[in-house]
């Protein structure tokens, strides 16, 4: 299926931001997926993830976190993301839940979302946080703060009780930034709210190893099976 895409402009309770949405180039009404960034901010390779689940039969929208910005280093990310709060990025987020609920080619209780990295906790988050969405992913999103801040004051793992869709968790057992027993401890919570859910963990896998621009740490094996669990989790909960 081809896709289409243009960028687009998200109203949230703190401002209008920019976006990028992709959709199949197809008549109908598809599922919904709020795609949240990796740290670099909304580059090329998560406008491509929005294709390619377009290109599956899903309209994929992105919020642009950093409002225009994008990290061409280390540290550039590391300060674009500290002037982004929890409070502001789930705003962002209901935004964009709401943006394509608006939409004529959206079915409207069928929206799910999918993180990165940084985009990951954030996944993790709103899926604790939205009573709208159908489905929720998280690619190596850290489910434990290392440190509680001022902008940054929610813990994960402890709104897990409050998760109100089914949750896949891709992990890679060689991240460094994610410790497998931080991953156990996901588990552990999950099973313990008794919630619905899937944590697969990719052995020689390193933190990012989705992201096919940077080989350093891509994982083509990792990245071709977590994609196809990725799929088959959003058929079930989305398509159905």
């Amino acid at each position: 299926m081809d896709s289409v895409s243009k960028t687009i402009q998200i109203k949230a309770a703190n401002g209008s931001i920019p976006g990028f949405i992709a959709q199949p180039n197809a008549e109908g009404v598809f599922p919904g997926i709020v795609v949240v960034q990796e740290w670099w901010g909304l580059a090329d390779h998560i406008k491509e993830v929005c294709m390619r689940l377009a290109r599956q039969g899903f309209a994929a929208a992105a919020p642009d976190l950093y409002h225009g910005k994008v990290g061409r280093s280390a540290e550039e990310n590391m300060a674009l993301r500290a002037q982004v709060s929890d409070k502001g990025v789930l705003q962002e987020l209901d935004g964009a839940v709401a943006y394509l609920k608006a939409q004529p080619f959206v079915k409207k209780e069928r929206i799910g979302v999918i993180g990165f990295c940084f985009g990951g906790r954030y996944s993790l988050l709103f899926g604790c946080h939205s009573k709208e969405l159908a489905a929720t992913v998280v690619y190596y999103g850290p489910p434990i703060n290392t440190q509680i801040t001022e902008k940054t004051p929610l813990n994960p793992i402890e709104l897990i009780p409050n998760l109100s869709s089914p949750l896949l968790g891709i992990f890679g057992e060689a991240d460094a930034s994610i410790p497998l027993d931080a991953v156990g401890k996901l588990r552990e919570a999950l099973q313990k709210a008794g919630k619905s859910f899937e944590v697969q963990t990719y052995p020689g896998a390193q933190h990012a190893f989705n992201n096919d621009t940077n080989a350093e740490r891509h994982h083509p094996e990792a990245s071709k099976d977590a994609w196809k669990r990725t799929i088959d989790f959003l058929n079930r909960h989305l398509k159905s």
